[in-house]
């Protein structure tokens, strides 16, 4: 699969014009991220090494949020807040502002309210203490925030409140058409439009990943599979350069690009997308619509439904409420009863409920679908599946481990994924410490990136396992399956959150592929998947025996008792192994979800005739 590296900077050359519109929306919609976004881009060594002069005065007191840019890439934001103490008031007020709304876009969110607690009632302090209710998802409180300020906040309270109410309008329960379609298309048959938020070959992800994989299997099985991202994607995201459609391993992918004025607000830009949308699908002439979350490509489907009468299935790949509260992480759990929470909620639960059909990854997420008002026989499991011939793979994993210094010899647990708090790498760093001072060393291989990198890297420092955990980043596509390979045990330490105990991710499935034993978090998505070591794992395909080991989450000990047990037992690891790759071939290939889906479309004539 072609995913090569792209250049914003050779694109934005190309494309001068639509780069200044994508660089003025960025300035006029968030400036505040643009300081995050700098951050990331980065490179963490720089970073680490630029840390210490955040503990020189000088610095703090010149360019606070330039301060803060460096250490939310080196993971030290604490001696920023502290340098504001320290100056004189005016400057000090200002300086915990800029640093506070820089946290906020961050979603550091107790940094943040921590910085303006009791500063006076300013414009400036409003707007900081405004973009942090909208931060924190209390949209309606912000926007009252800025009513109250009215004229004295200038133009650029002004921009906020536009933006933060077109937020709430495009939050709204979607509501589905009674009338005729003004527009109906004469779909040609086997011909499938799918929406998604974001696609190969810019980003590779699960999310993208099972986009494509759909896409190829229909293929195979004589569809005609196309894609379109989201409306901006990926122009917006700085790959200017991006052309209207193009092909990756032969599935057409189609581009709703920003040319011309970029609307300001997310209901603009959501009426943007719809009128794009439908303009694609009339050219396009599909026999149906699938969308897959979020909500907004949800909706752009249902809309465009009531101008086309084209069908929508709704794939329910996560819930991005829950996702967003989770990974604001302990702290900030609140957010779960927040306005910004119960509207986006509401809207996925409308588009579930408006959709001719819905699909959905496991039983544990169809249970909460049911829950929500959508009739169970409408609702179709597909889950997160691999290549068959992933099965009989034999990627070099010790080439891997040699390439990035993991000693031979060395029992080494880890995973690929996003580093999310989430994820609960942090567990599997106590755990791997314990198991250090219990004479039983293992090496923890943690191969992406994400928001908590920096913070895993100083926690190992701090544990003294520095030499025993390597954190490689993000690697190559055609690396991907060496990683897994690398790895002894695949461990998914996951925090006890709703999108965690809802939502099954996509690596473990390609770990189990591959045999390797599983030990993860006693949550029941997982539970799904990998078994509970006695009835075993009741996959789509059946039951088979485990895949590998639950253990309590947030519990170091547990983890490294199970993580003992495997590592001295190599026997076990080989017999869960095989269990794993054999559930996996019962249930969980792009081939067999592929039939799934041509099942679906049947009912609804996008095969050619009506069900």
């Amino acid at each position: 699969m072609a995913t090569p590296r792209r250049s914003r900077l050779a694109g934005a050359v190309r494309h001068p014009i639509r780069a200044g519109r994508v660089v003025s929306s960025w300035y006029r919609n968030d400036p505040d991220r643009l300081v995050v976004v700098a951050s990331q881009l980065l490179p963490a060594g720089l970073a680490r090494r630029a840390a210490p002069v955040l503990d020189f005065a000088p610095l703090r007191r010149l360019a606070p949020a330039t301060a803060a840019l460096v250490g939310l890439r080196a993971g030290r934001t604490g001696p920023v807040a502290a340098g504001c103490a320290q100056l004189a008031e005016t400057e000090r007020v200002n300086a915990r502002v800029r640093t506070a709304v820089v946290l906020a876009a961050a979603e550091r969110l107790r940094e943040a309210a921590a910085l303006v607690a009791g500063l006076d009632g300013t414009p400036k302090v409003e707007i900081a203490k405004a973009k942090l209710d909208y931060r924190a998802g209390r949209i309606g409180a912000a926007v009252e925030r800025l009513r109250v300020l009215g004229p004295a906040g200038g133009r650029s309270a002004d921009r906020l409140l536009a933006r933060y109410q077109g937020e709430l309008a495009a939050l709204a329960p979607v509501t589905r058409a009674d009338a005729a379609p003004p527009e109906p298309v004469a779909p040609a048959p086997g011909r499938i439009l799918h929406l998604v938020t974001n696609a190969l070959p810019y980003i590779s992800a699960g999310y993208t990943v099972r986009t494509h994989r759909i896409a190829t299997a229909q293929r195979a099985l004589g569809l005609e599979p196309h894609v379109v991202t989201s409306w901006g994607w990926p122009a917006l995201q700085g790959f200017v350069a991006a052309p209207a459609e193009e092909r990756v391993d032969g599935i057409a992918y189609h581009r709703l690009l920003p040319d011309g004025p970029i609307p300001a607000t997310a209901d603009a830009r959501l009426d943007r997308a719809v009128r794009d949308a439908t303009a694609l699908a009339g050219r396009l002439r599909p026999a149906l619509l699938h969308a897959a979350s979020d909500h907004r490509n949800g909706a752009v489907a249902l809309a465009v439904r009531d101008r086309t009468g084209l069908p929508v299935v709704y794939e329910v790949r996560g819930f991005l409420e829950e996702t967003w509260v989770a990974r604001l992480g302990p702290g900030d759990r609140s957010a779960a009863g927040s306005q910004r929470y119960e509207l986006a909620r509401a809207r996925e639960t409308s588009v579930m409920r408006a959709a001719d059909a819905v699909v959905t990854l496991s039983a544990t997420m169809r249970s909460d679908i049911v829950a929500r008002g959508v009739p169970a026989d409408r609702i179709v499991l597909a889950p997160n599946a691999v290549d068959g011939a992933l099965l009989t793979a034999r990627p070099d994993g010790t080439g891997f481990r040699r390439a990035h210094g993991i000693p031979d010899g060395a029992v080494v647990v880890g995973s690929v994924s996003t580093l999310n708090s989430y994820e609960g790498f942090g567990t599997l760093l106590a755990a791997a410490a314990l198991l250090r001072e219990a004479g039983a060393p293992v090496h923890v291989l943690l191969v992406g990136e994400g928001p908590d990198r920096a913070a895993l890297r100083a926690q190992a420092a701090a544990l003294g396992l520095a030499g025993q955990v390597t954190l490689s980043g993000r690697v190559p596509h055609d690396q991907a399956l060496a990683a897994h390979a690398a790895l002894d045990i695949f461990v998914i330490p996951r925090t006890d959150a709703r999108v965690t105990r809802l939502v099954t991710p996509l690596k473990p499935v390609e770990a189990m592929a591959l045999g390797r034993p599983v030990v993860a978090s006693q949550l029941p998505a997982l539970a799904e998947l990998i078994g509970n070591g006695a009835a075993g794992a009741a996959g789509p395909g059946g039951t088979t025996g485990p895949a590998g080991l639950l253990v309590p989450p947030d519990d170091p000990a547990a983890l490294a008792k199970a993580l003992a047990e495997l590592r001295d037992d190599p026997e076990l690891r080989q017999r869960l192994g095989a269990a794993g790759r054999d559930s996996v071939a019962a249930g969980y290939t792009w081939d067999r979800n592929a039939e799934t889906y041509l099942e679906l479309y049947a009912r609804f004539g996008a095969l050619g005739s009506p069900a």
